[in-house]
């Protein structure tokens, strides 16, 4: 049906592949480090002699006391407001600290530190991402990343390098979670997802039944900009689609000098047959313009497309990588400055 491979989906694609599949781990469960942290540290004091000092705070104490003290960060608000707008960091960090999954945590870590206060911060970025009415596929990954390592030098700062044991145990439950998508997971989170999924493809087929308006009313939009050349259509996912219906149905008068598809399923219709102006095999109209289609490897959602039109001159596939895990990848193109930076390349001067 010519939808592209998923490269790094048997968990063997090397670190970045294995950040990608931590980061779905946390959309589905901001807290899930800490919890793999918890079971995987030795607790405190263990295999050496516990000295008491008087006064004394614990690694852990002081950790919950730079997390409720985040808010009162220039720095951490600076950051997280650029970034994460919506849920504020008093309502991340109130999640946090009420976490079961922190508090056991804190048991265990050393006392000199270790890699507890970035897996706290990652938790402390996928909660807002997850929280945000944007959706966490929506944020650019350098961004998240950046306040990633705000958070995380807030509260005490970075030891490189995870323990071999805790970097095998983080490892091994991304794999594991990205491998129980299709049983467990689904099964606890079907109404949520299935009312997405039910509303995703309800649009496409509502278009696809009664998408003669929708075309007329793309098609005025663009008479009204007749003065102005060159003129490119560019549209995302179901966008998409109606940018390609319409162009398609134009015959040998297109009114656009450029199709641009990011995430598209319009090669997948044709292939099966259902758009209402091309049937398969036609081929593309004489007069249709240049098409340039953009897709990620691990966007289900998206399709290339010179394959399915016979390889068409007139086409260009052009794949980015969102650095998003599946999950999230339909959705992140507009958040991928080589998404950006493909277009400028590739738009007419």
């Amino acid at each position: 049906m010519g939808q592209p491979p998923v490269p790094g989906s048997s968990g063997g694609g090397g670190e970045a592949d294995e950040d990608r599949l931590r980061w779905a781990m946390l959309y589905a469960d901001p807290f899930a480090e800490l919890g793999v942290y918890a079971m995987t540290e030795r607790p405190s004091g263990v295999g050496s002699p516990v000295l008491f000092s008087p006064g004394a705070v614990s690694a852990g104490d002081r950790l919950l006391e730079l997390v409720a003290r985040l808010g009162m960060s220039d720095a951490v608000r600076g950051a997280w407001g650029a970034v994460a707008p919506g849920p504020s960091v008093a309502e991340a960090t109130a999640a946090l600290l009420a976490a079961p999954e922190l508090r056991r945590a804190i048991g265990v870590v050393p006392a000199g530190g270790d890699a507890l206060p970035r897996l706290a911060a990652r938790a402390l970025t996928a909660w807002a991402m997850v929280h945000s009415a944007r959706g966490a596929g929506t944020f650019p990954v350098p961004e998240r990343d950046g306040l990633v390592d705000v958070l995380t030098d807030e509260l005490g700062g970075d030891v490189k390098g995870l323990s071999d044991v805790l970097a095998s145990a983080l490892g091994y439950s991304a794999r594991l979670f990205e491998r129980s998508l299709g049983s467990r997971l689904l099964v606890s989170r079907r109404a949520a997802l299935s009312n997405r999924s039910v509303g995703f493809f309800g649009d496409v087929l509502s278009y696809l039944t009664r998408g003669q308006a929708v075309r007329d009313h793309v098609a005025g939009a663009i008479r009204a900009l007749s003065d102005r050349r060159p003129v490119v259509l560019l549209g995302h996912s179901l966008g998409g689609i109606i940018a390609f219906d319409l162009l398609a149905a134009q015959g040998s008068s297109p009114v656009a000098d450029m199709l641009v598809t990011v995430g598209s399923q319009a090669p997948l219709l044709y292939e099966l047959d259902a758009l209402p102006s091309l049937r398969f095999g036609a081929g593309l109209p004489g007069a249709f313009p240049r098409w340039l289609n953009v897709y990620d490897r691990r966007d289900l959602l998206s399709y290339v497309a010179a394959e399915a039109f016979g390889n068409d001159p007139r086409i260009s596939d052009v794949v980015v990588d969102n650095r998003q895990p599946v999950s999230a990848a339909h959705s992140s193109y507009w958040a991928n400055a080589d998404l950006y930076r493909v277009l400028s390349e590739a738009l007419p001067g």
